[in-house]
């Protein structure tokens, strides 16, 4: 009976460090669905219609200048994350501040963001 507890233990611990250098698959998931939350919000999706009208379907109606802005930051934050700048976790912190800062920047003047 120990025998067995020990191989078991013994694999178990062997799973466990190769599983330590995967990135936690739900939470790239959802990076993932936030990133793409915020280009729909931020570009919208481009639809090119039988009579070649290009439409954008999903973007936001925000100040423009508020839009470059958040765009900035959204580049700065993905290109950290892409280089090993920051973990995935502060990646997708950072995600989740700018889905906030967009909620906030639609009810709000271009001269109050600062």
């Amino acid at each position: 009976m120990l025998l067995i507890d020990d191989q078991q233990t013994s694999g178990l611990e062997k799973i466990l460090r190769k599983a330590r250098g995967i990135q936690p698959l739900f939470l790239m998931r959802s990076a993932e669905q936030k990133l793409q939350r915020l280009n729909t919000l931020l570009y919208g999706n481009i639809t090119i219609t039988d009579d070649g009208r290009t439409i954008a379907q999903g973007r936001i109606n925000i100040n423009e200048g508020a839009r470059q802005i958040i765009i900035s930051q959204l580049n700065t934050l993905t290109s950290d994350y892409e280089h090993g700048r920051i973990s995935l976790k502060e990646y997708h912190t950072g995600l989740n501040e700018l889905l906030a800062t967009i909620n906030k920047v639609k009810v709000l003047n271009f001269e109050q963001i600062k």
